[in-house]
């Protein structure tokens, strides 16, 4: 029983879990543009993989991002 109130939330509230992963990779990104070190844009990277990991975009069907 626990599954299914776990896929209510998730059908219910997947717009807003959306927002916040936009605004949280969109966010982190103009902060790498705007510093001049490579940690943040390391963890940007990171985020970036997280989200092309979750949108399956690996192996052929991966972004060209270079």
């Amino acid at each position: 029983m626990e599954e299914v109130s776990m896929m209510t939330y998730i059908m219910t509230n997947w717009q807003g879990w959306l927002a916040a992963a936009t605004s949280v990779v969109g966010s982190a990104a103009v902060i790498a543009t705007l510093t001049p070190n490579k940690s943040d844009d390391r963890i940007v990277q990171w985020l970036l993989d997280i989200v092309n990991f979750i949108g399956a975009n690996v192996g052929k069907a991966k972004n060209n991002d270079g």
